[in-house]
């Protein structure tokens, strides 16, 4: 299997695993010995594959807006380093406070057990049964 490179973001694929390296990637764009493709990531957000939703809502939340799309924001800047399936597809306001659709199941079971240890509130994790997919709420009034 040849190197391949994503053509939306700075993941490599060095012929047995993906990872993300921006210097490699760079690297091998100069010297054109890579074939251009898309990771994971972005193959599931093209073929609109969401593995997860996060419901974040409350008052604190409505207080703490910026707080909390940083956090989210950093989870999953965290979580792509370990994994480049795992991005947020959609994050939206939605009245009552944000949504965000995954698509990676950990990255949406992740965002919530973060929320819950940074905010303390309730948190509910749902997994459906015989399905890849998590629905994950967190509250706190």
């Amino acid at each position: 299997m040849s190197v391949r490179i994503c053509a939306k973001c700075m993941a490599v694929f060095d012929g047995r695993k993906w990872f993300y390296d921006e210097a490699e990637h760079l690297r091998l764009m100069r010297t054109k010995r890579a074939e251009t493709t898309l990771c994971p990531g972005h193959q599931r957000i093209e073929k609109r594959r969401i593995d997860g939703v996060v419901t974040l809502r409350g008052d604190f939340l409505k207080s703490h807006y910026d707080e909390a799309v940083n956090l989210i924001n950093n989870i999953a800047d965290k979580q792509l380093q370990r994994n480049v399936a795992a991005r947020v597809y959609n994050m939206r306001e939605n009245g009552e406070g944000i949504v965000v659709e995954t698509t990676d199941k950990s990255l949406a079971e992740r965002i919530g057990r973060e929320f819950e240890r940074a905010f303390n509130g309730n948190l509910s994790i749902q997994w459906l049964q015989d399905a890849d997919f998590v629905r994950v709420s967190w509250q706190r009034d």
